[in-house]
């Protein structure tokens, strides 16, 4: 389900979790503000472009445990793939699942021809997940001093 101000509580918990705000937000705690505005680009971005940001809960306990979607990073054209998960359901296949549904929706509903996903080199699980699901390293550029790894998929391509 798209992530919503419903479970703002739950979601702001998840975005500031040592694990995922590592990588996701290089590691600073960000303010309830940006928080809710990440909630509501996303929300505008659903109602006008047809994506943004979906949790990710386990489906016994309906306990939140990530996020997945598409997002601009960079000013590109399109948005990028995005996953996150809570480090107790990382190794578990749940982020190369969620990824693989986002691919698909792409294709489907979108007509993305290819899809990007980027990550911090050294975020060694999202750059497996991005291979996992058959994506290509396409480059590796320095960005704020972090090196950047890029990859891509295109819609003709087999995914894993």
């Amino acid at each position: 389900m798209p992530i919503s101000a419903d479970n703002f509580e739950e979601t702001y918990k998840l975005f500031t979790n040592d694990f995922v705000r590592k990588y996701l937000f290089d590691d600073e705690v960000i303010s309830r503000e940006t928080a809710h505005s990440f909630i509501t680009t996303s929300n505008q971005n659903f109602q006008q472009k047809g994506y943004g940001l979906w949790t990710i809960h386990v489906k016994e306990s309906n306990s939140l445990i990530g996020f997945t979607g598409l997002w601009h990073f960079f000013n590109e054209n399109q948005p990028q793939l995005l996953y996150a998960l809570l480090p107790n359901h990382t190794k578990l296949g749940y982020a190369k699942e969620a990824a693989q549904k986002i691919i698909e929706y792409a294709w489907k509903y979108l007509n993305f021809d290819f899809l990007d996903a980027s990550c911090d080199t050294p975020n060694t699980a999202s750059f497996k997940t991005a291979i996992g699901i058959g994506m290509t390293k396409m480059k590796e550029i320095l960005i704020d001093n972090t090196p950047t790894t890029f990859f891509r998929i295109y819609k003709n391509e087999r995914q894993s």
